[in-house]
C-alpha cells in the first residue's frame, strides 16, 4: 500500500498511527480540523484540512489514497449526551467511508472499542463474538461506539473493504489531550482520591497502532479485532501503577459512596453551568469489567502486548519528558535519568 489517509492523527492512538506508518515508509497523508495542532507530527506528512462533516473536503482529501484509518473519535464517558456523541462517533464513521468508497479506496480501518461489546458485573473473559450489552447499558460512550462500528461494517461488501478493531484502556507515551493514558499521571500526581472496583484491559498505544495497520493490511474485510492487553482488576492496576510511580495507591471507594457523589457533582455543575467531571454514568462504567481476548488479532494480524510495568514506565517517563509530571519521588527520578 503506497499512500494512507488518517484521520484523528492528533490523539493518543492517531498520533502513534501516523509514527508507525512513516517507519514504515509508507506515505501518509492526514485529514484534520482546521483548529488542530498538528506540530507533533512526523515531518514528511501531508495535511489537508477540514470538518469530519465535509462532504467536499473529504472527497478531496481521497484522492490517490489506497488505505484509510479513521481514528478520530470522542472517547469520554459520562461528559457527553449519546446526541453529541454520536456525531463523531457515529456519523462522522458514515461520512468517511462514503468518501472513501467514492473515490475508489480499496480498503478502510476504523477504530472501534472494546467499549462496543459493554461490560460486565463479574470478571469475564469475551472475545469477538460475544453478544454485548452495550446498549442495555445505557452509558452514552458504550452504545456510540457500537452504533459506530455497525455502521462502518455495513459498508464491507459494497465497494469498500473494512476492518474495525477494538482497542481496550490504552496508555503508553504521547497523550497530550489528557485522554486514557492520563490516568497513569493523574496517579503519579496523587490527583485520584478513590476507585470503585472492576476491571479493564490495559494495552499499549504502540501495539496499538502496529495492530491498526496490520489490519488495514491483512485483516479480513467485515472482521473485527479486539486490541486488549493486560486484564487487571482496578485494585491490581492501582496497585502496580503506583509502584512504578513510587507512591501510595489511592484506596477504594463503595459504589453508593462513589455514586452519591458523581450525583452532587452534577447537581453542582448544574447550578454553575457547566459539565460535571466525575458523573454516575462514569462510575456505572469504572465498576464493569471489560476484559477481552486478543487472541484473534495474535493470530491473524500477529498482534503483540508487552508488559504492564513497560507501559507505565513509558508513560510515566513520557509525561516527565513533556514537562506534565514533576520527578518527585526515586521512582520517578530514575525515569527522568538519561539511562532510563
Amino acid at each position: 500500500m503506497d499512500r494512507i489517509l488518517l484521520t484523528g492523527a492528533t490523539g493518543l492512538v492517531g498520533s502513534a498511527i501516523a509514527r508507525e506508518v512513516a517507519a514504515r515508509g509508507i506515505a501518509l497523508r492526514v485529514y484534520a480540523r482546521p483548529t488542530s495542532d498538528t506540530s507533533r507530527l512526523p515531518g514528511a506528512v501531508e495535511v489537508v484540512r477540514g470538518e469530519l462533516s465535509d462532504a467536499a473536503a473529504l472527497r478531496q482529501a481521497m484522492r490517490g489514497v489506497e488505505g484509510v484509518v479513521h481514528a478520530a473519535g470522542v472517547p469520554t464517558i459520562g461528559t457527553h449526551t449519546y446526541a453529541e456523541l454520536a456525531v463523531v462517533n457515529v456519523a462522522a464513521v458514515e461520512h468517511v467511508l462514503s468518501a472513501a468508497r467514492d473515490a475508489g479506496v480499496r480498503r478502510a480501518v476504523v477504530t472501534s472499542s472494546t467499549s462496543a461489546i459493554g461490560g460486565t458485573a463479574r470478571p469475564e473473559v469475551r472475545d469477538e463474538t460475544a453478544a454485548g450489552n452495550a446498549e442495555a447499558l445505557g452509558i452514552g460512550y458504550f452504545a456510540s461506539k457500537l452504533h459506530g462500528e455497525r455502521a462502518a461494517l455495513a459498508f464491507a461488501g459494497r465497494g469498500l473493504e473494512v476492518v474495525a478493531v477494538r482497542p481496550s484502556y490504552v496508555l503508553g507515551p504521547g497523550d497530550v489531550h489528557g485522554s486514557s493514558a492520563s490516568t497513569v499521571v493523574a496517579l503519579a500526581r496523587r490527583r485520584i482520591p478513590g476507585y470503585v472496583d472492576g476491571g479493564a484491559s490495559f494495552c499499549d498505544v504502540r501495539d496499538v497502532a502496529s495492530g491498526h495497520l496490520e489490519a488495514l493490511l491483512r485483516g479480513r474485510s467485515g472482521e473485527v479485532y479486539h486490541l486488549g492487553g493486560h486484564d487487571l482488576t482496578m485494585s491490581e492496576f492501582m496497585r502496580r501503577t503506583c509502584a512504578q510511580a513510587g507512591v501510595r495507591p489511592p484506596p477504594r471507594v463503595p459504589y453508593a459512596v462513589a455514586w452519591a457523589n458523581a450525583a452532587a457533582q452534577e447537581f453542582l455543575a448544574r447550578l454553575a453551568g457547566r459539565r460535571a467531571r466525575i458523573t454516575r454514568e462514569l462510575v456505572r462504567a469504572a465498576s464493569l469489567y471489560t476484559f477481552v481476548s486478543s487472541e484473534k488479532a495474535k493470530r491473524e494480524l500477529g498482534y503483540r502486548i508487552r508488559p504492564f510495568e513497560e507501559m507505565v514506565r513509558d508513560t510515566l517517563a513520557d509525561a516527565i519528558a513533556r514537562g506534565r509530571l514533576a520527578a518527585t519521588t526515586p521512582e520517578l527520578r530514575a525515569l527522568a535519568s538519561p539511562a532510563a
